[in-house]
């Protein structure tokens, strides 16, 4: 079963809500910031903060997905994936 934790983390003006990030052990997922810009986000006296949610696996997970030559599939361990570095 997957899951989700969500994590608060402070941006500011110059983060590119679109960009994504990738956790090394499940690289073909991209994670992002629940907010597409600054002005979605939480304002505590001029200090902006960002929600986004990791994967959290609690049994192992097994996934398949296309490519352009047929498919490829793993088992992702169980662990918690996403963590914004």
């Amino acid at each position: 079963m997957v899951k989700s934790n969500t994590y608060r983390v402070e941006v500011s003006e110059d983060t590119d809500f679109f960009e994504g990030w990738t956790d090394a052990s499940i690289p073909n997922m991209t994670f992002m910031y629940d907010q597409e810009s600054i002005a979605e986000c939480e304002d505590i006296d001029g200090v902006y903060f960002a929600t986004y949610q990791t994967w959290v696996i609690d049994a192992p997970h097994f996934m398949e997905w296309a490519t352009p030559t047929g498919t490829d599939s793993t088992t992702i361990p169980v662990g918690e994936y996403g963590i914004k570095p």
